[in-house]
């Protein structure tokens, strides 16, 4: 397999709580609970399938949540993903923090943000840019998404919100109360569409409330007309091939249509989304889709010009990262 670990990447979807390396959780799960979880899961088998979102969420309940309850959990747990960021040589990544988590597993949400700018700073001192977000459950429902919103827009470390959750009867117009009131303090808004439904509701985050950064986004491949709606308003589409295929939302990897979107001229991008449980960090999905995709090195370095180009970045600094990625040669 080709190496890519000194590539310099962008990173825009990554879940916090989904980005723990394996043996850093069996490694607390020994040191605070005394339970001996195996060496590699088995949904890390080549070809293991949830059986659905739920089986996949439950995951979460019992291997992160534990390790978010002790005294040092979210500590923990963002140290060891920087480290795993500077370890990749991702020089930018936007990291989604489910906030509503914190209170609820009984932790200090103000601890919380000192411990990721506390990171962050160690993250740039290394070469790695990090910018946070917010994600916003649509199943909590519009107010609760309002009240997330005005409890941390003024958060100077918060860059913006990223909606997530199921999107069956939940569109992204719902919460537009929510997105004005980020919009109004500076931040960004990103939006999951289009995974788990049709490319309806990847139209109705574009076009009604001007979107320009559109999470999996893989349905859009079933609609021309929002495939040319994704190119001529320059979405960038925050693109999971593993995941897609391990949540059975397209039928197999090799059917992935992020070839089809990027031949189509839209922005697409390659991220991990959550690799402690599909088993593929960012650096791994880029050698699979060379060593399963037959994608180029040209066709990764034009996926990651895209996240640059998205990035939040002041400009010399952009200028300075896509120069390293056009410079770098195995």
């Amino acid at each position: 397999m080709i190496n890519l670990s000194s590539m310099p990447k962008a990173e825009l979807h990554l879940h916090l709580e989904g980005a723990p390396r394996w043996a850093s959780v069996r490694e607390a799960h020994q040191r605070h609970y005394g339970a001996e979880l195996p060496e590699l899961p088995p949904w890390y088998a080549p070809n293991f399938r949830f059986t659905h979102f739920g089986e996949f969420q439950s995951l979460f309940q019992r291997y992160i949540h534990p390790w978010l309850q002790t005294p040092l959990g979210y500590a923990e747990i963002i140290h060891d993903v920087v480290d795993s960021l500077v370890e990749q040589n991702i020089r930018y990544a936007e990291i989604n923090v489910a906030a509503s988590l914190v209170e609820r597993h009984g932790a200090s949400l103000e601890q919380v943000w000192e411990i990721l700018e506390t990171e962050i700073k160690r993250a740039i001192a290394q070469g790695c840019v990090i910018r946070i977000f917010v994600g916003l459950m649509r199943n909590h429902g519009v107010e609760e998404a309002i009240a997330w919103v005005r409890k941390t827009r003024l958060i100077a470390i918060v860059s913006g919100f990223d909606l997530q959750g199921d999107e069956v009867g939940w569109p992204a117009n719902k919460f537009k109360p929510a997105f004005d009131l980020a919009r109004e303090a500076g931040k960004r808004i990103k939006v999951h569409a289009g995974e788990m439904t049709g490319p309806e509701s990847i139209r109705i985050a574009v076009e009604e409330l001007e979107i320009h950064q559109i999470g999996h986004g893989t349905s859009a491949i079933h609609d021309p007309e929002v495939m040319a709606l994704l190119r001529d308003r320059q979405v960038t589409v925050e693109m999971c091939p593993t995941s897609n295929e391990r949540l059975g939302y397209i039928s197999s990897y090799s059917a992935h249509p992020i070839f089809a979107l990027d031949a189509a001229g839209i922005a697409v991008t390659v991220n991990s989304d959550d690799p402690t449980f599909f088993g593929y960090t960012l650096t791994d999905e880029l050698s699979r889709l060379i060593k399963e995709r037959q994608a180029s090195l040209v066709d990764l370095k034009r996926w990651t010009r895209n996240a640059f180009s998205q990035a939040i970045l002041d400009e010399p600094t952009r200028r300075r990262f896509i120069a390293e990625l056009e410079n770098w040669s195995l």
